[in-house]
């Protein structure tokens, strides 16, 4: 009757906890939530200073026609792209909305190169040059373009006008004008061969797009990148199953060179990533307190609710997370959290579960919970070998709370 009685204390402590923990599950949804909110948040912010500013640019490449008649259908020919060099110098600044800060620039570019003339002999024939970027309110000044060293009349926003006489097989052009934008500036690489320049004052660059640059340099406060592409790295496969061939095209179909600012670490995707381990971490945290329970030499009581408080507190750290990180980096952030947590729990536990009378089990707990904090920093770190240290680490955790347990006798009172 006695072993019954041991059998069902301790399942049912067993038992309220696993529902603390399935209660504290609705408060892990609603971090979810925060977390998101704050993000839209932002992006609310991102959108009102690209409304006043300007959007991230694309720079496409120019495309130049001929009105030769010949086909009256269709009178203009568009001539194929040889030699492209664009150079871009980005000056950056910081724009700030609220509390968030958003990176913008202003980019010099000059883009020169030839198209091939395969008419060849050319009288007095009209000619278009045009080119297109994502976002024309981006542009500071009119564009200055400039053809077998002549200048163009503008006839419209983008399109430029001229009569060419010329016997060559290739028309050379240069286009200089200055644009704004915001967070990233990519780079259309078009022509037989591309070479692309980008310079930028900002210590923190993301280099993104299709290619990885050829040589590159980042410094503290500056960075420089440069890119040679040929025509053929650009085509698109014409079969879909050729993976291979598919692997430089993006979704929209246009292989782009680009350049991002935004700052490497997204501490909301990081706050995001950290919530998925809650359960985890409560898991853990409680088992930890469990054993201690059945275990302890002297009859230490744990209640329901002192659990309950504890999942709290365990749960406010990722709000402390996510509001501290909006204003410090996220390191900081992170260890900020962790000692407000870690302290509160630890000062708990001496001075209310154990009565100032167990300091060696405080100490271990405390000593556990910085080590799990320091586990799952690693995992939103190291992402790609998160799986196989988090295997190890709960290998080594299942194996800890079996050693602890190795006297407990389950089937009665000893």
């Amino acid at each position: 009757m006695a072993e019954g009685k041991i059998l069902n204390s301790k399942l049912k402590k067993f038992y309220v906890i696993l529902f603390s923990l399935i209660i504290l599950l609705i408060p892990i949804a609603f971090l979810f939530g925060i977390i998101n909110d704050r993000e839209n948040y932002k992006d609310e912010a991102v959108k009102n200073i690209e409304q006043s500013w300007a959007k991230s640019q694309v720079l496409n490449a120019p495309k130049m026609f001929l009105t030769i008649g010949k086909d009256k259908k269709n009178p203009k020919q568009e001539l194929s792209l040889g030699e492209y060099n664009v150079k871009v110098n980005i000056k950056t600044e910081i724009r700030q909305k609220g509390i968030f800060k958003v990176p913008v620039y202003t980019a010099d570019v000059i883009a020169k190169g030839e198209f091939k003339n395969t008419y060849r002999n050319l009288r007095n024939i009209k000619s278009e040059l045009s080119f297109d970027v994502t976002d024309s309110k981006g542009f500071i000044e009119a564009p200055k373009f400039q053809v077998l060293n002549e200048t163009f009349k503008p006839v419209d926003d983008n399109v430029y006008v001229k009569y060419l006489t010329t016997n060559s097989d290739r028309i050379p052009f240069e286009i200089q004008y200055k644009l704004r934008g915001l967070n990233k500036l990519s780079v259309v690489p078009s022509g037989t061969i591309s070479k692309i320049s980008i310079v930028g004052n900002w210590k923190d660059p993301s280099f993104e797009g299709n290619f990885l640059p050829a040589k590159r340099k980042i410094t503290n406060k500056d960075f420089s990148a440069e890119w040679s592409i040929p025509k053929i790295a650009t085509l698109k496969s014409e079969n879909k199953n050729e993976l291979e061939n598919q692997y430089y095209i993006q979704d929209d179909g246009i292989a782009k060179v680009s350049v991002s600012l935004l700052t490497p670490v997204d501490n909301y995707r990081m706050a995001d990533r950290s919530v998925k381990y809650a359960f985890l971490f409560l898991l853990l945290t409680f088992v930890a307190y469990y054993v201690f329970e059945i275990t302890s030499d002297k009859s230490t009581l744990i209640h329901p609710i002192q659990y309950m408080l504890m999942g709290g507190a365990l749960l406010i750290f990722y709000l402390l997370l996510t509001s501290v990180s909006e204003f410090l980096p996220f390191i900081y952030a992170y260890i900020i959290a962790v000692l407000f947590t870690v302290g509160l729990i630890s000062l708990y536990t001496y001075f209310v579960l154990t009565k100032k009378e167990n300091l060696k089990f405080t100490i271990l707990i405390t000593v556990v919970m910085l080590l799990l904090y320091t586990f799952l920093y690693t995992l939103l770190v190291i992402q790609d070998l998160s799986l196989l240290i988090g295997s190890f680490i709960l290998f080594v955790i299942i194996a800890a709370i079996m050693y602890a347990t190795r006297n407990v006798e389950w089937y009665d009172g000893n």
